[in-house]
């Protein structure tokens, strides 16, 4: 009986053509097990089994497993982008005069985060327990910041303006990450009902502040 050579090329080839699918596999694996264990749920054992790779695959095609964290985040919606953070029409957006970009943008960000569960529970782990994975999805966050900022600044805001914005997002997003948090746990804060109606007067609060502050 003749044993017919193999050739160990074959299943190199084999493997570069099957990698972007198994990237792929590996990517919606992270997602899947995220929704549905949060981020104490993820790690390579979990993700590979879901995915139905063998780990090693995983830091081949990732470096470790913060590198598929990042790269999950750099494709998904976890965070909301520049455009949707300015209401997806920068041309409208830039006939606003600088209060009211500020004013949009932070509202669209409190409802944006409010309407991502999976990024409260991010967010939560940041604050709860901070880890490698967490911090790494929450650093996702400055490029969609850095933009917002670069499309405030059309025609006008100086540093000192700037400064005064990065103050008031500050604030905003401690308010919205208690508040989205709060929410999850607890439907109410202060024997205050946390519904659409506390939402929305708390914008219509977070814009009479930005007004009043830019104004100073």
């Amino acid at each position: 009986m003749t044993r017919l050579a193999t050739n160990p090329n074959n299943s190199r080839d084999r493997e570069r053509r099957d990698r972007p699918a198994t990237e792929q596999a590996i990517l919606d694996a992270f997602e899947h097990v995220l929704l549905r264990d949060g981020v104490r749920g993820l790690g390579v054992n979990s993700v590979a089994a879901e995915a139905g790779v063998n780990k090693v695959l995983i830091y081949r095609y990732f470096g470790d497993f913060p590198g598929l964290a990042k790269r999950w985040a750099e494709g998904s919606s976890i965070w909301p982008s520049a455009l949707e953070l300015i209401g997806n029409d920068p041309e409208a957006f830039a006939t606003l005069d600088i209060r009211e970009r500020v004013r949009k943008v932070l509202g669209n960000y409190m409802e944006a985060i409010r309407k991502r569960p999976v990024t409260v529970e991010l967010i939560a782990a940041e604050l709860v327990e901070p880890g490698e994975i967490s911090r790494v999805l929450e650093e996702a966050l400055a490029k969609p910041a850095t933009e917002v900022n670069d499309y405030i600044r059309i025609g006008e805001g100086g540093a000192e303006v700037m400064e005064k914005v990065t103050r008031l997002n500050m604030v905003v997003s401690a308010v919205t990450a208690y508040i989205t948090i709060r929410e999850r746990n607890n439907p109410q804060y202060l024997g205050i009902p946390l519904n659409d109606e506390t939402w929305r007067q708390l914008r219509d609060t977070i814009d009479e502040l930005a007004e009043k502050f830019l104004h100073a």
